[in-house]
């Protein structure tokens, strides 16, 4: 086991939205407390990414999630959900090695995959004293992001928005 090249700093909710869906009736079949089957959920996910700070060892980048998950059309789902989140990532890899690329994008896949687990555990904690009961959000791949170009995940006002709160630390892990 070994440290990742990739920290999370901190992170926090802009948003938690969950609305149980009126009329929605549990398929027996279906054990309650397991993962929802993703087939049912329209899942939607905006990110946005921006460097906040750039050392020689490190790069400091703002990351943004934004989930949108409800019922397919023509299917059921015990909840309507949007949340938001951001968060700060610390990625070591060196300037010297040209990296800058690579850092940006691990950042973007890598933060995204870590917002999302807190998302995932926001959702579980909520719906686990909601109507319809506790629901596990399936897990995600965010590798698709990596074939993004920059300007179509940088969010310019992410920066601005990062929580103030940050203590700033020299040390390098």
């Amino acid at each position: 086991m070994q440290l990742s090249p990739l920290q999370l700093l901190e992170y926090t909710f802009d948003g938690v939205s969950v609305i149980p869906v009126d009329g929605y009736q549990a398929d027996p079949s279906f054990a309650p407390g397991l993962v929802f089957f993703p087939g049912k959920l329209a899942m939607s996910a905006d990110t946005g990414l921006a460097l906040l700070d750039e050392k020689e060892k490190y790069s400091d980048f703002g990351v943004k999630l934004t989930l949108r998950v409800g019922p397919k059309e023509d299917a059921q789902a015990p909840y309507n959900i949007q949340i938001s989140v951001r968060g700060i990532v610390r990625m070591h890899l060196t300037q010297a090695d040209r990296q800058t690329e690579e850092r940006r994008v691990r950042a973007l896949v890598n933060g995204a995959s870590l917002l999302y687990g807190a998302v995932r555990e926001m959702v579980s904690t909520v719906t686990s004293r909601s109507a319809h009961g506790p629901l596990l959000l399936p897990s995600l791949n965010f590798s698709d992001l990596a074939n993004h170009k920059q300007e179509d995940v940088s969010h310019p006002s992410l920066a601005s928005a990062i929580p103030t709160k940050r203590k700033r630390t020299s040390r390098a892990l």
